[in-house]
Parts: C-alpha cells; structure tokens; sequence
C-alpha cells in the first residue's frame, strides 16, 4: 500500500514537471505542484520509517 502512494506522487509529480513546460497557463504553478509530489514521495517513506523505528520516543 505504502509503496502504490509513493509510486503515484512519483511518477505525478514527474508527469506535471514535465507537462509544465508545454503548458500555455501557469506552467509556474505546475512545475511547483510537480515539485511539491516529488518531495512528498520522498518524505513518505523517511517520516514512515521514523515511525516505525521508535526515534521519537521518549525514554521513561
């Protein structure tokens, strides 16, 4: 499941990176939506990671 999330924003934030610079309106706007999946694909996995990990537990 965890990784179909991170192959969409991925492969949708690759696609609109692309589309952005044949896109007659706000390719800006696009290309920074592309940009923002992309991160997000990569943040998924670290903050999953962390979570599972036990990192941010406090010690009792």
């Amino acid at each position: 499941m965890l990784f179909a999330l991170y192959a969409i924003l991925l492969l949708g934030g690759m696609y609109l990176v692309g589309v952005s610079f044949a896109s007659p309106t706000l390719p800006g706007l696009i290309f920074i939506a592309g940009v923002l999946c992309i991160s997000a694909a990569v943040a998924v996995p670290v903050t999953i990671q962390r979570r599972d990990s036990g990192v941010h537990r406090s010690r009792d």
